[in-house]
């Protein structure tokens, strides 16, 4: 059963339950785009009452970010501050999707060399812990200290759990929240970009002109009311404890991978092979 664990691409929850909800949801006929603003507007308040309304994880400091746009996931909010901001640099051990397009050119070995006028991209959580990552404090103090603007990766909160955290530091300019991860809609990718100040971009033109996929953003809407805040960890997380006891794995806080010694596995298939059978 070991083999069944993920070491190289760790895959995010997805199961039959989802799969079955996508097809019945596409299927009903329903017609949601005869007012898109208040598909726009229902959407926004939903999910931001779906990250708010967790009874796992506490995101605190959000209204500090009133200007909010909705995203194709958080892939699109970080293509956005590569095309709109300058210097953007990221940390070892990232989101493999910097590494894809840049290789290592702009990954710094420690937050210390990062300097005035760059733009920070860290992930909250952080895919190489599964948590948030050891040195945040510190990275954000140096930040603001310096003029660094730090962009928050959230995709993974919604999987996670035991999560605490004030975003309202004056370091933090923005933060994506998507469902893609957090619902299984990896495939149908939808969020939220936060931000401290509006900036014009791709995302912000999207937004302003009604560019928006509503299909996705419709989608979204049906997965928050179906699953609600914690839903993978109210499903799976006896089942992810109980593995990580019989493989002698360390938890982490996100439900789809674990440490096996000082190396990150994923779960996935495990979950699904002991809960589904």
């Amino acid at each position: 059963m070991r083999k069944l664990l993920q070491y190289h691409r760790p895959q995010s929850m997805y199961d039959s339950e989802v799969h079955h909800y996508i097809s019945e949801v596409l299927s009903c006929g329903e017609n949601f785009g005869d007012d898109p603003d208040r598909l726009w507007t229902g959407f926004k308040t939903k999910f931001h009452n779906w990250i708010t309304e967790s009874e796992l994880n506490s995101a605190q400091g959000l209204d500090a970010f009133a200007d909010r746009d909705m995203i194709v996931g958080v892939t699109q909010f970080i293509d956005d501050i590569y095309q709109t901001r300058e210097n953007v640099k990221v940390l070892p051990n990232e989101y493999k999707y910097h590494q894809r397009l840049y290789g290592n050119k702009n990954t710094l070995q420690n937050y210390y060399e990062l300097k005035p006028g760059d733009n920070l991209i860290i992930s909250l959580p952080f895919p190489a812990n599964g948590d948030i990552h050891p040195d945040t404090d510190k990275i954000l103090n140096w930040c603001v200290e310096r003029g660094v603007d730090v962009h928050v990766d959230a995709c993974w909160w919604g999987c996670s759990r035991d999560l605490e955290f004030n975003f309202d530091h004056p370091a933090v300019k923005s933060i994506g929240f998507s469902l893609s991860k957090a619902l299984g809609l990896g495939a149908n990718r939808i969020g939220i970009r936060y931000c401290r100040n509006r900036w014009n971009g791709p995302i912000s033109l999207h937004n302003d002109f009604n560019m928006c996929n509503q299909a996705l953003v419709w989608l979204g809407t049906k997965f928050i009311d179906r699953f609600g805040s914690d839903f993978w960890w109210n499903k799976y997380g006896n089942t992810y404890y109980k593995i990580c006891k019989e493989f002698d794995l360390t938890p982490t806080k996100a439900i789809h991978v674990a440490y096996d010694n000082n190396r990150i596995c994923g779960v996935r298939p495990l979950l699904r092979k002991y809960y589904e059978g």
